[in-house]
């Protein structure tokens, strides 16, 4: 792991245990404000203050600076960069439409799509579904920025398991792996075998996760992975496996409804997520 050459808390201890010049004039500064807090000076209070906010701007010039040295931006969302890989987490498939929130409108008409082969689906079939207003509509615009912007061409979906009353993912799964193949057909390969779990299983996520980048064929950073879906347990896992150097995280930025859920207006795009200036640091 690399380490930062100067991050907050070398600079802290440096104030109370000083190596230079400088940091002696720190200590100084610091036992001058300790003497007017004890005596109840204002110009302590003020001294305390404007020590806060130099620690802020401190903080803040670094981090902008790492950010610019990996190119990119601590002042506004950057699009997330074309990958040939992507890595989705799935939520159990939510139509908005009312009538088919009714489980025996929608089953029938689920198990159609995913009984039927590929070549004798339609788009009316997955119309019929709602599909493009369902939840899935975030994992939908990423697959099809990501094939034009990276040339997809392998996408994982990671669903999670039924048991007791909670209702899984793996539905969803197979509703989307038929729809990618309508769409995209042999462009791309859509792998769903091995890639269930219990949603708060989160060490077996982080380890399915970790194998995705380790056992693909991609550099980790042609592979980036989408933590919109899911439930937050799945969302944190799969970051914990992304914050290696060069792994790459994504979401999904949408306008949403007062429950949270993405609307299908306006733009909606992957904005990408880098932790290594955070964890790693800087290693020039």
């Amino acid at each position: 792991m690399l380490t930062p050459k100067n991050n907050n808390n070398s600079q802290l201890e440096n104030l109370f245990s000083p190596r230079s010049p400088v940091d002696f004039l720190g200590f100084a500064v610091v036992g001058v404000i300790i003497n007017l807090l004890s005596g109840a000076e204002p110009l302590g209070f003020v001294g305390v203050a404007a020590l806060f906010v130099y620690w802020f701007w401190v903080d803040y010039r670094r981090t902008k600076k790492l950010s610019k040295q990996l190119g990119l931006s601590v002042d506004s969302k950057e699009p997330a960069k074309g990958a040939k890989g992507l890595i989705l987490l799935l939520s159990p498939y939510s139509p908005r439409q009312p009538s088919l929130k009714d489980e025996t409108q929608l089953k029938p008409l689920v198990e159609y799509i995913l009984t039927t082969p590929i070549e004798k689906l339609q788009l009316a079939d997955f119309e019929a579904i709602d599909l493009f207003n369902s939840n899935l509509f975030p994992q939908i615009k990423a697959v099809e920025y990501h094939v034009k912007e990276g040339n997809l061409r392998d996408v994982w979906l990671i669903s999670s398991k039924s048991y007791d009353l909670v209702k899984g993912s793996e539905i969803t799964a197979q509703i989307f792996s038929q729809y990618l193949i309508f769409e995209y057909g042999q462009r791309l390969e859509v792998k769903t075998e091995g890639y269930c779990v219990e949603d708060w299983n989160y060490k077996k996520l982080w380890l399915i996760a970790d194998n995705i980048f380790l056992e693909s064929d991609y550099k980790d950073e042609a592979v980036v992975a989408d933590i919109t879906g899911g439930t937050k347990m799945m969302s944190v896992a799969l970051a914990m496996a992304c914050a290696l150097p060069k792994r790459r995280m994504q979401y999904m930025d949408a306008q949403r409804d007062w429950q949270g859920h993405p609307l299908p207006v306006g733009e909606i795009k992957p904005i990408g997520i880098d932790v290594a200036p955070i964890i790693h640091g800087n290693n020039n």
